[in-house]
C-alpha cells in the first residue's frame, strides 16, 4: 500500500476495509488530524447551554474544548488550553461561569475566550498585548438545535456540509410539534476497548439485531408484550441509505425498531393530531417513520436521543447518549418514552451492553492479522439510487460504505506510516 486511500476497496462487486484501519495507532492519529481537526465535528446541543455563562467541556477528536455561551448569547468553541503554559483552564463537565481561571498560574479568561487579566502582572510588561493571548477558538455553525465547531479556520461552509442530511434532520425535530428538543441533564456514558469506527458502523447497521440482541426479543415475547417474529419482519421493512460527506441511516417508515419506542402507536392518536396541525398530514407520516441517522464522523439521531463518539485511541473510544425531551407533548409521552430508552439504550439495558461486548469481540479478533480485510459488500449487488441516494435493503451496508468512502477522501493525501 501507498497511500491510506488502498486502506478502503471500492469497486464493483467488492467493498473492503484494511485491518489496520481499526489498530493502527499511526493512523488513528492522522484520523484525528485529517478528519475530526479539519471538518466540521459536533460538540453540543443548545438546550444545554441555556443561559449566558453556561458550559459544557468535551472534545474534537482528542483535543479538549469548552462550548460557552457569553455574555451576549453567542455560543463559542475554545480550546481547553491556557495559552501561558499549557494547563486547561476548565476542568468540569458543565456548569455555569463568569470566567474560566488556570488553576496553574491564575490565568483569567472571559467567557468568550478573551483574555482578562494574569497573576503577578509586574512580571510583564505593561504593554504586553493581550489580544493574541485569548483562548484559541474554533469556528462554530448550528443548525436545528446542534452545534458544530471546526478547528481549520478554512473550508466549506456548515449549510454546504449539512446539504444532504438537513431534511433528515428536520423529521428528527419535528417529531416535536413545536420543533423544539432538548437534551436531559444526565446522559449515560460508556467506554469500551475497540476502534471508533466500530461504533460507527453498528448505529446504522441493521443486521445484526436478530443475532446479537436476541435475548431481548425472547424476554419481550416471553412478557407477552411483542413476539419475536414481530421484531424479526420489521428487519425486512425499509431500507439503509448513504448520503454525502459520509452521512447515512437506516430507515423503517413503518416504525418499529427494537427497543425503540413506537411513535405509531393508535394510542397517540392525540399526538398524531398535534403533528399533523403541525406539519400537515402527509408530513407527518415522514416524521413518524424511524431512523438511525449518522452524521460523519461522530454524531448519531436517534428517536430517543443524541449519540456521540469520542475516540480516545485506536483502541479506545467512549460513547455518550443524550435523552431527549420533544417539547410540546404530553408528559407521560416523554416519561415513556425515556423508559423505552433506559431499556434498551440505558447502561443496565439490553441493546448497549450486547453491542458493546460486539465492539470487544471484534477488537480481540482483529489482532488476527493473517486476515487482512473486513468486509462491507452485503447488498452492493442490489443497492440502488433513490432520490439520487444509494439505497438497499434495511440489513445491506450502504451508509456504511458512504462512510468509508468519505473516509478515503479524507485521508487519501497521507502516505502510510
Amino acid at each position: 500500500m501507498q497511500s491510506l486511500a488502498d486502506l478502503v476497496v471500492d469497486r464493483p462487486g467488492d467493498f473492503r476495509v484494511h485491518t489496520d484501519a481499526y489498530v493502527s495507532p499511526a493512523i488513528f492519529e492522522l484520523e484525528m488530524r485529517r478528519i475530526f481537526e479539519r471538518t466540521w465535528v459536533y460538540v453540543a446541543h443548545e438546550s444545554q447551554l441555556p443561559a449566558a455563562g453556561d458550559y459544557i467541556t468535551t472534545t474534537i477528536g482528542t483535543q479538549p474544548v469548552i462550548v460557552t455561551r457569553d455574555t451576549r448569547g453567542v455560543v463559542h468553541v475554545l480550546l481547553n488550553r491556557c495559552r501561558h503554559r499549557g494547563s486547561i483552564v476548565c476542568r468540569l463537565a458543565s456548569g455555569r461561569a463568569a470566567q474560566f481561571m488556570c488553576p496553574y498560574h491564575n490565568w483569567v479568561y472571559a467567557t468568550d475566550g478573551a483574555l482578562i487579566s494574569f497573576a503577578q502582572k509586574e512580571g510583564y510588561p505593561q504593554d504586553l498585548d493581550r489580544a493574541d493571548l485569548g483562548l484559541a477558538r474554533a469556528a462554530v455553525g448550528t443548525y436545528g438545535g446542534l452545534i458544530f465547531a471546526r478547528l481549520d479556520p478554512h473550508g466549506e461552509s456548515l449549510d454546504a456540509r449539512l446539504a444532504a442530511v438537513r431534511r433528515y434532520i428536520d423529521l428528527w425535530n419535528e417529531r416535536s410539534p413545536h420543533r423544539r428538543i432538548r437534551v436531559t441533564q444526565s446522559a449515560h456514558r460508556i467506554a469500551y476497548t475497540g476502534n471508533w469506527k466500530l461504533q460507527m458502523e453498528n448505529g446504522v447497521d441493521g443486521y445484526h439485531g436478530n443475532y446479537v440482541h436476541s435475548s431481548f426479543m425472547r424476554i419481550v415475547d416471553r412478557a407477552g408484550e411483542r413476539p419475536v417474529a414481530a421484531f424479526t419482519a420489521v428487519r425486512d421493512t425499509g431500507s439503509t441509505r448513504g448520503l454525502a460527506a459520509g452521512d447515512g441511516m437506516i430507515e423503517r417508515p413503518g416504525g418499529g425498531m427494537a427497543g425503540q419506542f413506537d411513535y405509531r402507536d393508535p394510542r397517540l392518536a392525540s399526538y398524531h393530531a398535534q403533528l399533523a396541525a403541525a406539519h400537515g398530514a402527509e408530513r407527518r407520516e415522514e416524521i413518524l417513520g424511524q431512523r438511525n441517522l449518522l452524521i460523519f464522523p461522530n454524531l448519531f439521531l436517534f428517536e430517543s436521543h443524541i449519540r456521540v463518539l469520542q475516540p480516545v485511541s485506536a483502541a479506545q473510544t467512549i460513547v455518550t447518549m443524550y435523552p431527549t425531551i420533544l417539547e410540546g407533548v404530553p408528559d407521560e409521552m416523554n416519561v415513556a418514552r425515556l423508559r423505552a430508552h433506559e431499556r434498551f439504550f440505558g447502561p443496565a439495558g439490553f441493546g448497549t451492553p450486547d453491542d458493546v461486548e460486539m465492539f470487544v469481540n471484534c477488537e480481540s479478533g482483529l489482532r488476527a492479522h493473517a486476515v487482512s480485510w473486513v468486509r462491507l459488500d452485503r447488498g452492493l449487488h442490489r443497492e440502488q439510487l433513490n432520490d439520487g441516494e444509494p439505497s438497499s435493503h434495511s440489513t445491506d451496508e450502504t451508509p456504511q460504505r458512504s462512510a468509508y468512502r468519505r473516509w478515503r477522501e479524507l485521508m487519501r493525501t497521507e502516505t502510510v506510516v
